[in-house]
Parts: C-alpha cells; sequence; structure tokens
C-alpha cells in the first residue's frame, strides 16, 4: 500500500511528491493529464514584493531560499538547465501615490535591499511607456514552469508514482487502515487539485476565491526590454526569444475561451506599456485559473473530521516563490507532527 497518494499535477502537488519521495515515502499521484492545471498557463514569475504598496510576505526571505535551493537540485536531479532565470525587474510606478509608498519601503529594512536605484518618468527601457517613472527591484525573475513541470511527470512515471485518470473524489472510500480512489490504496491523500478545490466535497468549504488569468505570448525584436517590466501589467523576455505579457483578473468567468473582452483589456494594456505596440505579435494565448483564497493565504493541513484526508493548495499568484517552502513544511506536518505555519492553517477555517 501507498503512503500517499496526491491529486493535481500542479506545481503543488509535483513539488509536494518530490519532497515527500526524498524524504522516503512511496507515493502516486492522479492527474487529468494537466487539462484543468492553472501552473502550465502561470508565467512562472518570481516577485517578492506584490502589489500598489510593495509589500513583501514575512516569509518572503525564507521563500526565496527554499526557492533557489529546491529548483537548483530538480534541475540536477532531471538532468537538465536551470528552471530559474534571475533577471532583474522594472516596477514602474503607476500613480504619484506610488512613489510614496516607495519611499516609505526604503525605510523598511526587511525590504530595502531588494529595491535598487529609482528613475524618473521617460527612463525606463527604450520603447517602455514610464510616465512616473520607476525604480529597479532585485531578487526576481521566472520560472520555466512548463518544463518544469514536463520533467516531473516523467521522473514520477519512472518511478511508477504517476497515473493519468480523471479524479472523481465522491468515490473515495475511506478505511480504517487507509484510503481508495480508482483502485489505489494508500495511507493518506493529499488533495492538491488547484481551483478544482470548489468541487471537492471534502474541502469546499474552506474559502477559495478563484482568479482567472489569460497570458499571452508575444513575437518581437529581441532588445524590447532588458528587464522584466511591471506595471498595471507585466513583460517578461524569455530565454528562448519573444516574451510573455499578462495578465487579466477575472473571478465570475473562469472557464471558457479567451473572450474577446480579455484580448481588448490585454491590448490596452499592452499599449499603455509599449510607445509602440506595433512592434510585438500575439502568437499564443492562454487561460488559467489562479487558486487565490479569501485571505490571501494558503491551505495546508488535515481534514477537522478524517484524519487522512489532507490539502495543500491556495497558492494563488505567488505559487513558484512560496510552494518550495511551503511543501517542506507540509512535509514536516506529515512525517514529523510538526506544526504548520499558523497563517496557512486550515484549522484556522475548521
Amino acid at each position: 500500500m501507498l503512503d500517499y497518494l496526491i491529486i493535481g499535477q500542479g506545481l503543488a502537488g509535483s513539488l509536494l511528491a518530490w519532497t515527500l519521495t526524498r524524504r522516503g515515502r512511496q507515493v502516486r499521484v492522479l492527474d487529468d493529464g494537466h487539462r484543468t492545471a492553472s501552473s502550465r498557463v502561470a508565467a512562472g514569475l518570481i516577485n517578492p514584493l506584490a502589489g500598489m504598496r510593495f509589500n513583501a510576505h514575512p516569509r518572503t526571505t525564507d521563500w526565496l531560499a527554499a526557492m533557489r535551493s529546491a529548483y537548483a537540485a530538480l534541475a540536477r536531479e532531471l538532468d537538465q538547465p536551470a528552471f530559474v532565470h534571475a533577471i532583474p525587474m522594472q516596477r514602474l510606478f503607476r500613480s504619484p501615490e506610488q512613489v510614496r509608498f516607495f519611499d516609505r519601503q526604503r525605510d523598511n529594512p526587511a525590504v530595502a535591499d531588494w529595491l535598487g536605484a529609482r528613475f524618473g518618468p521617460g527612463e525606463a527601457d527604450p520603447g517602455i511607456r514610464a510616465p512616473h517613472g520607476g525604480f529597479l527591484q532585485s531578487h526576481t525573475g521566472y520560472v520555466e514552469l512548463p518544463r518544469l513541470l514536463d520533467g516531473l511527470r516523467d521522473w514520477l512515471h519512472g518511478q511508477d508514482a504517476w497515473r493519468q485518470v480523471a479524479v472523481d473524489l465522491r468515490t473515495l472510500r475511506i478505511t480504517p487502515d487507509g484510503v481508495e480512489l480508482h483502485g489505489e490504496r494508500a495511507a493518506h491523500l493529499i488533495c492538491c487539485e488547484g481551483y478544482r478545490m470548489r468541487d471537492n466535497p471534502w474541502f469546499d468549504w474552506l474559502p477559495l476565491q478563484p482568479d482567472r488569468g489569460v497570458i499571452q505570448r508575444l513575437d518581437g525584436p529581441r532588445r524590447l526590454c532588458r528587464h522584466i517590466v511591471n506595471g498595471a501589467h507585466w513583460l517578461i523576455p524569455l530565454a528562448d526569444g519573444g516574451y510573455r505579457f499578462g495578465a487579466t483578473h477575472a473571478h465570475r468567468r473562469l472557464e471558457g475561451p479567451v473572450s474577446e473582452e480579455e484580448r481588448e483589456a490585454l491590448d490596452h494594456g499592452l499599449r499603455g506599456l509599449l510607445e509602440d505596440p506595433t512592434r510585438v505579435t500575439v502568437v499564443e494565448e492562454a487561460a488559467g485559473v489562479r487558486p487565490a483564497t479569501a485571505d490571501r493565504q494558503s491551505f495546508l493541513g488535515t481534514h477537522p473530521r478524517e484524519p487522512r484526508l489532507h490539502i495543500f493548495n491556495g497558492f494563488g499568484a505567488r505559487g513558484a516563490l512560496s510552494i518550495p517552502w511551503h511543501a517542506e513544511r507540509m512535509a514536516d506536518w506529515l512525517l514529523d507532527g510538526r506544526p504548520l505555519p499558523a497563517e496557512t492553517d486550515i484549522a484556522r477555517h475548521a
């Protein structure tokens, strides 16, 4: 019998499976072939300072250290080039008020080291519109998530730890010594199915706030920008050429193809970011749903009445940065009984 059955091979399920396997546990991941994984669409953006006020989560330094260690170890394990591309970010002020937020953060020792030189209006990368100026931010970049997830899927498959199946948790059977689902038996089950958690009969009581986003791939001049550019929208220069541009946000319409309204929103954002938007062409677009939460904290823990059922979910837009650290904390909880970080423990909602 398996130790852990993991539902979902997005970034959360993949990294937790890898972490538990490295700690000597036998796992198997059930996944529907990435048809519902937002990780396949996400840009993998690494940005320690979020929002209009450039705030950092109190654990951001720990997240950064765990992220670098985990992705470097994965590149070695999977015998692949580095998955993380470290690129400084030009943060564009969206209003004069944001300049005051920046000045306040310069006096904050927790984040001051990440705040680089400020630049004035029109001083961003050539061709980038920056009417209010901005500043250079460090400890930023992006993770090649599709390549990482493909590599982890192949690695799991090689260890007989991956199976493609459309999971129906209504058929889950809990026994005195474990769980049974789709012909698999394990001592425990961990749910990592992203926004599909809303259909999970065991954890649908948690306050998920799914956030649909559309991202485009652009083709254009090789030196359109040297940095990641982040204003009302962000633009990422990719290592293999081209750019990722996004993203939209929607909470009502979560499924279906990219709409004209979403395309118009991105087109408007691109015209606001580039001096000459005709220099680029949209070559690909995709929509995904971020598993965001009501309090912007992730969901880790054990079902309040079923000790064999667990959840590892709700990482929202900061998943590429924060999941490696949280995977270690989840493994600590499952294997050693060490307390979960209080802000993530689902006991806060039980």
